[in-house]
């Protein structure tokens, strides 16, 4: 079952590659957002998943050829502590410096808050996620070091 998981993960990552490659290559697709499933590997525009989809794709091979499915959960788990610290600092920053095409209106939030703070909305949701991150990347290492000896 896992086995397949990380299959799933590697296959689709090299699949998305070109497609991502191809929309960053004209210049008017290159920030619109992909496939609602690259989200989960971390890609919010296709140029994030020009480099993701090679990171997930290594991470799955190496993986599945170590049979090491903690690991993988381990990383991934890192991954979106290293990717939410991101957004947190991001949507903290824009929230002081507004830049042309981050307009509040364009946020599911701003149905709920609108104005400006739909910018620390985004801020505290990733900061939400950055403390799961870290909770169960702790959790997955305290697991996961024991496999080593």
């Amino acid at each position: 079952m896992l086995e397949l998981l990380l299959v799933f993960v590697g296959i689709f990552n090299a699949a998305t590659f070109p497609i991502a490659l191809r929309k960053c290559m004209s210049k008017n697709t290159i920030l619109s957002k992909p496939f609602i499933l690259c989200e989960l590997f971390g890609s919010f525009v296709w140029a994030d998943q020009v480099l993701f989809s090679l990171f997930w794709v290594f991470v799955s091979v190496v993986t599945l050829l170590m049979h090491d499915f903690l690991l993988f959960f381990l990383i991934f788990s890192l991954f979106w502590v290293v990717r939410s610290s991101g957004e947190v600092m991001y949507w903290f920053m824009q929230q002081f410096h507004p830049r042309p095409g981050n307009e509040p209106h364009l946020f599911w939030a701003n149905q709920y808050i609108p104005g400006e703070a739909v910018w620390f909305v985004h801020q505290i949701f990733w900061q939400c996620v950055l403390t799961l991150t870290i909770i169960s990347t702790l959790y997955l290492a305290y697991k996961w070091l024991p496999t080593l000896q």
